[in-house]
């Protein structure tokens, strides 16, 4: 949801919201500021993002920190993100789908990296599984699950993972250990301190993952040469194809 309407300026009044969406709003307003500014915001500073009265934002939080409470509740709920896996093309080649999911999960890791670091926390929250969030599709503000429900907060997200990969037969390992990994390699190279500074792109986590980076025979055990194999699981060929002296 966009806070400004078009043509707002920075400071000028929105127009009336009803009080569900005009938490949305702030709750979305906090966040954006945080991740920009690498720090809370001021509730001066959401208010002029905002385009509201100052006082606008306690008309519909009673404190501050309930608005960062709901706001880090938000940003780290699952479900928007399993739609977007969900919606990751099947019929795409197996490298082009796991690119595509990185890419995803790199995006992911890098927004809760950067507000975790502005708002000081050391943990993700614990929210419970998320069921509701994951049955409606988005986030549902201050909804409990209940506490009985004994299922794993990612389990739905992991389902959802498994199926781009589970049919293929190629794989050496089983579809969740290479989405196990894929993931792993995509948290730490996608995180500038784990990285030094030298973030990996979704391609050069998938490439790594499913390729290596070790010089190959030229043919397979299946009789496929690596270039044939690496172009069948959608990669480049050219890649791998260059002169030997070209390569590093």
């Amino acid at each position: 949801m966009s806070t400004r309407v078009e043509g707002q300026r920075p400071g000028q009044r929105a127009a009336p919201m009803n009080p569900d969406d005009r938490r949305d709003a702030l709750i979305e307003v906090f966040v954006r500021l945080a991740h920009r500014e690498g720090r809370k915001p001021t509730t001066s500073e959401i208010a002029q993002e905002a385009g509201v009265a100052e006082g606008t934002i306690f008309r519909v939080f009673p404190t501050k920190e309930v608005l960062e409470n709901e706001a880090v509740q938000a940003a780290f709920c699952p479900a928007p993100v399993r739609r977007r896996i969900s919606a990751i093309d099947p019929e795409g080649s197996l490298r082009d789908r796991l690119v595509d999911f990185t890419r995803i999960m790199q995006l992911r890791f890098t927004e809760v990296f950067g507000l975790m670091g502005a708002l000081g926390l050391t943990q993700p929250p614990n929210r419970g599984p998320h069921q509701a969030c994951y049955d409606a599709g988005r986030h549902l503000r201050g909804h409990a699950d209940e506490e009985e429900e004994h299922v794993a907060a990612h389990q739905p997200l992991l389902e959802t993972i498994h199926h781009l990969v589970h049919d293929d037969d190629r794989l050496v390992v089983p579809a969740a250990d290479l989405v196990h990994r894929i993931r792993l390699l995509t948290f730490s190279g996608s995180h500038p301190g784990i990285a030094d500074g030298q973030v990996l792109t979704p391609e050069e986590i998938v490439d790594t993952v499913l390729f290596g980076l070790m010089r190959r025979p030229s043919t397979t055990e299946s009789g496929l040469s690596i270039a044939e194999l690496h172009a069948q699981l959608g990669g480049d060929p050219q890649v791998l194809t260059a002169d030997e002296g070209s390569r590093p």
